[in-house]
């Protein structure tokens, strides 16, 4: 038996009192929640940032309906990027690497709930379900984790819950798993087949299985193409709404092309693999189609400077009104030199560890100039197919005639 010392209870307690505070302050006011016996479904979002989050939430909403069970929708996880910035003796902006811990948000603070009920009406925050139903109806002792049968072979045949996010999601919601359920690789995520659907309340009926708490969600990743339309019940909140309008109200100048380049560390890493041999990687099916003779070039996935000016000027001769290039980024802007290539536009860019507002400023552009392998793109893509507006894709047309600068 494991025999903690003061200072571990201590801990304890006051992550249990940190994480019951949070919960009261990201609830519902008002709500009264009843059990609901057709039984609950809460996961990790443990792939990918925000964008990758979105597409999982999406995928478990479409899995939850599918199977007849109440979604519980957890808060997503934003990890820091690690800088911090200061003044500089010369007064330079000078980034140095700090330590941070993820935060955890709630997904009322970036999506209308009401809207998703829309297409599932059972669905719960995570936040009002630990507060309201967990205490009674999901206690201590009798918390299980669910995976597959994989997923638990290699880690001593329990599910995985170490690392980060893994580990850290579930220890910053202060919960803690008793036992885990396995199953075979007879259950699919896969519910438009029938039997496997049946096969779910077949294995685990909510009588004796009431909460199916997945380590991952229970959706592929990426959402495939004939499950876009769910993103029609995405709709921003109102914080994001007014926050995005007085951002283009006073920085923009219609008509504006928003323009979204990756070209992080990270990011230059992943297109290594974009070497012509692959027919897709990560949304690069956005673009290119799932079934395309044409395999993800590196131009898809990373873009010079000079292959993004080019493409900028190709659209400024289709479309010479337009007045302001808005950039979203998760490394460099390429600000000065765009605005310095066209010195007659306003070239304006936003802080890049808030992903929120870019997705919507973008999503809101008269013109969308996107990355074909990114999920970032993806969930723009799918905002301006519901609004009728189009996008277009850096480096489409341009295969094999620049390299990319590795210094990014």
């Amino acid at each position: 038996m494991k025999v903690l010392d003061r200072s571990s209870i201590i801990t304890s307690a006051l992550l249990a009192v940190t994480v019951l505070f949070r919960l009261v302050l990201a609830r519902n006011v008002g709500t009264e929640l009843e059990w609901d016996p057709r039984g609950y479904i809460l996961y990790c979002p443990c792939s990918g940032q925000f964008s990758g989050q979105v597409e999982q939430l999406l995928g478990t909403l479409y899995f939850a309906k599918s199977i007849d069970r109440v979604l519980i929708l957890p808060p997503f996880i934003n990890y820091p990027c690690g800088r911090k910035t200061h003044k500089h003796q010369f007064g330079l902006q000078v980034s140095s690497r700090t330590k941070q811990e993820n935060l955890y948000i709630p997904v009322k603070d970036y999506f209308d709930i009401e809207k998703l009920r829309e297409y599932h009406q059972h669905i719960v925050t995570f936040e009002d379900f630990m507060f309201e139903l967990a205490p009674t109806h999901w206690p201590l002792d009798q918390r299980v984790a669910y995976c597959s049968s994989k997923a638990a072979e290699g880690n001593g045949g329990i599910c995985p819950r170490t690392g980060n996010p893994f580990g850290t999601f579930w220890a910053a919601q202060n919960i803690e798993f008793v036992k885990s359920e396995i199953w075979s690789g007879d259950l699919h995520y896969n519910v438009d087949y029938e039997p496997w659907r049946v096969m779910w309340g077949d294995t685990f009926p909510p009588s004796e299985h009431p909460v199916l708490a997945f380590m991952n969600a229970p959706t592929t990743n990426p959402l495939p193409p004939d499950k876009n339309f769910l993103h029609g019940f995405l709709q921003w909140s109102a914080d994001i709404i007014a926050e995005g309008d007085k951002y283009i109200e006073e920085n923009i100048q219609r008509p504006y092309v928003g323009l979204h380049l990756r070209n992080g560390a990270d990011w230059a890493r992943t297109c290594d693999l974009a070497d012509g041999s692959m027919q897709r990687l990560l949304s690069s099916h956005q673009c290119l189609g799932l079934h395309s003779k044409t395999n993800v070039y590196r131009q898809l996935c990373m873009q010079s400077e000079e292959l993004v000016i080019e493409e900028v000027q190709a659209l400024l001769e289709k479309e010479p009104d337009i007045k302001t290039i808005f950039i979203a980024t998760d490394h460099v802007s390429m600000q000065d030199d765009l605005q310095q290539e066209f010195p007659d536009l306003r070239v304006v860019t936003l802080d890049p560890e808030k992903p929120q507002s870019d997705m919507y400023v973008l999503g809101e552009a008269d013109h969308f100039l996107g990355n074909c392998v990114s999920a970032f793109t993806a969930f723009v893509r799918r905002h301006r197919d519901e609004a009728g507006l189009g996008t277009s894709y850096l480096g489409m047309s341009k295969r094999n005639k620049y390299t990319v600068h590795d210094e990014f």
